[in-house]
């Protein structure tokens, strides 16, 4: 493989993400760092708390601008304090939902800043989730709404109508909501399926919730997906749906390989990978591990499979990091074309056109959510 020529802030930024020094075929095409430049790109790729613990822990020392230097320190700073904050309410709505027998856990940043970091404070994350067992939705808003937290505005409208309702549920994955007070945290999510159905990944709480096992946040056991499974949702979500876009989710996916693969159920997770369409994805982002760290993970299972990524794999990665990308209002056709490329074979990607086919044609639905719009627009 031809070298490939990385800036020295991205090389900087993925030696801090990824805790390794970079090798062959990583290059950088300059020495010189651009300081204004990778503090806009450690913002961007949300890897601020790993940038500076990699700086001040470096072997070789940088002379870093004090600005730059202050700016991270304030930040990560807030990040501890978050996480910590965000940690506290975790476990206390955890444990209220739990309380009224909803069939609930924590997922994404919440959990894997604990689960998977040395440090929790190094993971970046601004919101909580839950994935909530699709019949326990209405029981679990209404514990929310006693701690203080409801649909927000747009996701109020079109669950406060029972023909409305049922379609959102059917055709979506998750509930936004916000604090009806003032809260320190802005953000709360609750998830009933992993992705938009539309794009064909169907794991159920049925799935998920089998073979659970219990892990200690500060103090705290709670009950979650087993390891395999959380690889499985890390995919869909870092993968199928923000495609690597950022260092942050190749981070979390280097630290679950590296913590749990020798332990990992390989032949389940090709397994669900195969049956859900999806098991060149994950053979493509393994591959960029690969690629990244010179760490092979998946033992046999891998053995055939590609040993680095394709080169469209590879490059449309490595330009998102280097150069950002477009925050977009929606990303339906941007995660739609990702996943026609990307998905295994003709039939999954038939499903995936027929599944949104099926989307515009809920004509009601749709009606109604662009009348909304409209209405709030002006």
């Amino acid at each position: 493989m031809p070298d490939l020529k990385i800036s020295p802030e991205l090389a900087l930024l993925m030696e801090a993400a990824l805790e390794g020094k970079l090798k062959p075929p990583f290059n950088s095409y300059q020495i010189e760092i651009n300081w204004a430049k990778l503090s806009r790109l450690a913002n961007w790729h949300q890897v601020r708390p790993l940038l500076l613990d990699h700086l001040q822990n470096r072997g070789e020392k940088l002379e870093v601008p004090a600005k730059h230097l202050a700016g991270l320190k304030e930040f990560a700073m807030g990040q501890a304090v978050t996480n910590m904050a965000f940690l506290g309410i975790s476990v206390r709505l955890y444990e209220q939902l739990n309380a009224v027998r909803v069939k609930a856990f924590l997922m994404k940043g919440a959990l894997w800043a604990w689960l998977l970091y040395e440090k929790p404070n190094q993971r970046e994350f601004g919101d909580i989730d839950f994935f909530i067992e699709e019949g326990d939705i209405d029981k679990s808003l209404s514990t929310l709404r006693v701690n203080g937290f409801e649909p927000d505005p747009y996701r109020k409208y079109l669950m406060g109508q029972d023909a409305l309702r049922s379609a959102y549920l059917e055709s979506d994955y998750q509930l936004p909501l916000q604090p009806i007070e003032s809260h320190a945290l802005q953000s709360l999510e609750i998830q009933w399926r992993p992705s938009y159905p539309r794009y064909c990944y169907v794991l159920t709480w049925k799935e998920l919730s089998l073979n659970m096992i219990s892990v200690n946040m500060a103090g705290y056991f709670i009950q979650i997906p087993n390891m395999e499974n959380q690889l499985l949702m890390m995919v869909i979500h870092h993968g199928g749906v923000e495609q690597w876009d950022k260092l942050k989710y190749m981070a979390d996916f280097v630290r679950i390989l590296r913590k749990h693969s020798d332990k990992l159920d390989w032949s389940y997770i090709q397994d669900i990978s195969g049956k859900q369409g999806f098991k060149r994805l994950l053979s493509e982002s393994v591959g960029m591990v690969r690629l990244l760290t010179g760490e092979a993970f998946g033992g046999e299972a891998f053995e055939s499979a590609m040993a680095s990524p394709s080169d469209k794999f590879r490059s449309a990665i490595l330009k998102h990091w280097e150069n950002e990308r477009p925050v977009l209002k929606s990303k339906s056709w941007r995660i739609f074309l990702y996943n026609m490329r990307h998905r295994d074979n003709l039939g999954v990607k038939f499903s995936i056109i027929l599944a949104h086919l099926s989307y515009l044609t809920n004509l009601r639905l749709l009606w109604h959510k662009a009348l909304w719009y409209k209405k709030h627009q002006s």
